[in-house]
């Protein structure tokens, strides 16, 4: 009996290009799968091929052990010439190798496969396969995962899906645990202090991102080198020199990029800083220009609909930036191209690099905005009413129908500016904000899939792809099919979430003491949804196993948040100690009616020099300070800048991989020519199946094929039973495990004298020799070649096959067919076609 496909243990699915025409595929598309199977095969790999949708196909494919156990060797070494010392003995190491091994360019020992690029364009993705694709509902899940303890403990995570998300909840954990300090501190502030912008609370909260920041490098430290991946990034960075070197096995120095490439790219680098000022400029004006819109629609206008029109500058800002997005991507898509990493680690982290760019100028402009400009300066908007209403009137004709409502502006003592209005501000990005981001999450993907598949069905009126699916294999390969169009999981994006949220406290902080315990009580759900998300294929596309040995570039972010929240923070409680209510007592620096109270310009600029220096200053030494507390494993994995060549001899002789790999039960038996064969039946419903028999059971087409005729065979079996030794018996014929129609050719059992006897006139009878070398007769008609056996005595009759012939049909009379046919027949069973008698089969089906 086959295996179902899931039994197998496929280690990824290859989605591919499949487009078909009246249902037959198209010459192209049969080339380019014809093409990946045979690299597949080629390169150690055995695969399966099921129908994905009307358009794809799915190509599950597992790498051998011999071949899995070979590369997993050279991964070792190349890790441990780096000072890496994991063993590589979990599950994501594994499909983290294969991965690598898939996409590495044939030049340096890989397959080349590089999905949506050149020549593998056709290629749509390589995903793993988890336990995500397991038989659940939704509900079920959900209830699970806040109902039941964690499944996904750290470990586990860490073993199947690689060690960067790993980190991602190592972190996600460590940070709500400090969120729990500064929440104790942030209501003992609001309660009892009975103030929002506290001097003592701003320093204390500075004080803690700088301890949060400098014990995170420790803890993170501990862990990748408990986990023995230290110095990975070493690896991803110069991965391609070192295979070179090592293929060559020639004495070089460590494997750095040539020092003129260096700076190179450093230059290439650099040359984005002005892009990303044009952008910066671009979208800091459009945000002002909304701020002018809305502060004259909410505070100046005093016309009809202004409920309605003051959504204008939010639904202006809302269009304006996904836009402003998409084109700052496709010009740091081309940035990057033109910058020409030799590797996925620095092109990824430049990526992200530029991308935060545009991250921190949408999430904290406004608040900026309102804090610096706003709050200081709208007072003076009021004895210039009048001015901006002949502005109006001299820019504006008096012909145009909207001219009278633009002068419908507010009286000067009617005016009031919004002293709220940094409160308000804060309160939505910290609740309302998180809120709307949770359910954009987590609830519109799913919203969207029902609603896209109720368009398709109902609107559209598309046909509903319905593969014909064993019944043990129908639930694995929907939920395999339904991840085909779902986003691949990108753990930056969780990670993104977490570092701004941290940038609002750190530098907003003292608006509002009690924002850290709110973010506590979101981040608490999150983190149970996000393990949920994880390990359930309903969101994402599983995520590829990558290693490494920090949350790089987050922790930058990290710092560089803190080191702006050192000049914000202060400058803003100082402006707002008093509140945002205009003080009684005017300062040196304030205005008639304005929220800023500051008594002393030197000591603004004293309180922004001592705590930007003094953070800068802390951070150093804590991190010194750290160093003096390394563990022991870390100790050990202290890395030395040996020569490469020495570290190669050195640990490819002592260094084996420890993992167990999974057998390749129900694999070896597979063959190019009978992968390719799976996908016949997409060709035609009428097209004639030749797919091999793997060993271990029949192919699932043939086996439905076998038990439909099952009845046919039992009564034509019977009628075997009957038959005298030396007469016609027409039987069903069994081709490439296919049962066919029953053969008009009839099978002649006998000597040389009885086919002579029962021959027509226009049959021929000849001689030939079975494997064995036995001598048999056969007659030919029109260029049928109907097989006869040589005639045995009974008791010399064997009711048992060789393993690699096929099973003989045994009745009561004992009659043996043989294997032997003409030589086309030999040659087209030399391919891996086998063919199998019925009786035996079909009793034990039975």
């Amino acid at each position: 009996m086959t295996l179902a496909i899931q039994e197998l243990n496929p280690d990824f699915y290859l989605s591919i290009d499949y487009p078909q025409e009246n249902g037959i595929p198209t010459s192209a598309a049969k080339a380019q799968l014809t093409k990946l199977v045979e690299t597949l095969y080629a390169d150690g790999f055995a695969a399966q091929i099921r129908p994905g949708d009307a358009s794809h196909l799915l190509v599950f494919i597992k790498l051998l052990s011999s071949k899995c156990i070979d590369e997993i060797e050279k991964d070792l070494v190349k890790s441990f010439e780096f000072g890496v010392t994991a063993k590589d003995d979990v599950y994501s190491a594994r499909l983290r190798v294969i991965n690598k091994y898939l996409r590495t360019r044939k030049s340096i020992g890989g397959c080349g496969i590089t999905p949506n690029a050149g020549e593998w364009k056709f290629v749509n993705d390589i995903v793993p396969i988890t336990s995500a694709f397991d038989d659940s509902t939704l509900i079920e899940d959900l209830k699970s995962s806040f109902t039941e303890s964690p499944v996904l403990t750290t470990n586990r995570i860490k073993n199947q899906y690689g060690i960067k998300i790993a980190l991602y909840f190592e972190y996600f954990k460590f940070y709500m645990l400090w969120l729990v300090s500064l929440s104790v501190i942030g209501l003992v502030s609001y309660f009892k202090v009975k103030k929002t912008y506290s001097l003592a609370y701003t320093l204390v909260n500075l004080l803690w991102g700088t301890l949060f920041i400098t014990f995170w490098n420790r803890k993170q430290s501990f862990l990748v080198n408990f986990w023995g991946v230290q110095n990975c990034h070493l690896v991803e960075e110069h991965y391609s020199e070192l295979a070179e070197l090592n293929s060559r096995h020639e004495p070089k120095n460590d494997p750095a990029p040539q020092e003129s490439r260096r700076y190179v790219l450093f230059l290439k680098q650099l040359a984005f800083v002005p892009i990303a000022l044009g952008f910066t400029a671009v979208l800091v004006s459009y945000q002002l220009s909304c701020f002018v819109i809305e502060i004259f629609l909410t505070d100046v206008y005093d016309g009809p609909g202004k409920s309605l029109l003051t959504l204008l500058p939010t639904i202006l800002i809302s269009v304006f930036v996904p836009i402003l997005t998409i084109v700052y991507n496709l010009v740091i898509a081309q940035v990057i191209k033109w910058e020409n990493h030799d590797n996925s680690y620095s092109r990824n982290n430049s990526v992200l690099i530029k991308t935060f760019v545009l991250n921190f100028l949408t999430s904290y402009v406004p608040l900026i905005i309102t804090s610096f400009i706003y709050l200081p300066f709208a007072h003076l908007i009021q004895p210039h009413l009048g001015d901006i209403k002949s502005t109006i009137s001299t820019y504006v004709t008096k012909d145009r129908f909207y001219y009278k409502y633009l002068i419908m502006l507010k009286k000067q003592e009617d005016f009031k500016m919004n002293q709220n209005r940094l409160n308000a501000q804060f309160f939505y990005f910290i609740v309302t904000n998180q809120v709307i981001q949770f359910i954009l999450k987590y609830f519109l993907p799913l919203i969207l899939a029902k609603l896209t598949d109720l368009v398709e069905t109902k609107l559209l009126k598309k046909e509903k792809f319905e593969p014909k699916d064993e019944p043990t294999e129908a639930v694995w390969l929907h939920n395999i099919r339904s991840s085909l169009k779902r986003p691949v999981y990108d753990v930056n994006d969780d990670f993104r979430s977490l570092i701004l949220q941290y940038g609002y406290l750190i530098m907003f902080g003292p608006v509002w003491p009690l924002a850290p315990l709110v973010c506590l009580i979101f981040n608490l759900i999150i983190f149970r949804v996000d393990q949920f998300k994880l390990a359930n294929a309903k969101y994402f596309k599983p995520p590829l196993p990558s290693r490494s040995d920090s949350i790089h570039p987050w922790n930058k972010s990290l710092f560089f948040l803190t080191w702006v929240a050192s000049v914000i923070s202060p400058v803003v409680t100082a402006f707002y100690r008093h509140g945002t209510q205009p003080p009684k007592t005017l300062g040196q620096l304030a205005l008639k009616n304005a929220s800023v109270n500051v008594s002393s310009f030197l000591k603004l600029m004293l309180l922004m020099f001592t705590t930007e220096h003094g953070f800068l200053i802390l951070s150093y030494t804590l991190y010194r300070l750290s160093d003096l507390f390394k563990s022991d494993i870390e100790w050990q994995n202290d890395f030395g800048s040996n020569d490469l060549k020495l570290r190669l001899e050195y640990y490819k002789d002592k260094e084996k991989p420890n993992i167990v790999m999974i057998n390749d039960v129900g694999w070896e038996g597979f063959t190019v020519e009978n992968t390719l064969g799976l996908a016949a039946p997409s060709d035609t419903d009428a097209a004639i199946e030749k797919i091999d028999t793997p060993k271990g059971g029949y192919s699932t087409s043939a086996q439905a094929n076998i038990t439909q005729a099952a009845s046919r065979v039992e009564e034509k079996t019977k009628e075997i039973e009957q038959l005298p030794d030396t007469v016609p018996v027409p039987v069903p014929a069994v081709v490439d495990d296919k049962v066919e129609d029953i053969s008009t050719e009839p099978i002649v059992i006998g000597s040389k004298e009885a086919l002579d006897k029962i021959k027509d006139s226009t049959d021929e009878i000849i001689s030939t020799k079975n494997s064995e070398g036995d001598l048999q007769y056969s007659t030919i008609d029109s260029n049928a070649h109907a097989e006869v056996t040589k005639v045995f005595p009974r008791e010399d009759v064997s009711t048992s096959t060789s393993s690699n012939q096929a099973p003989s049909i045994t009745s009561s009379s004992e009659v043996s067919r043989s294997d032997s046919m003409n030589s086309s027949s030999r040659d087209s069973r030399d391919k891996g076609k086998k063919r199998s008698g019925l009786k035996k089969i079909f009793k034990s089906k039975k």
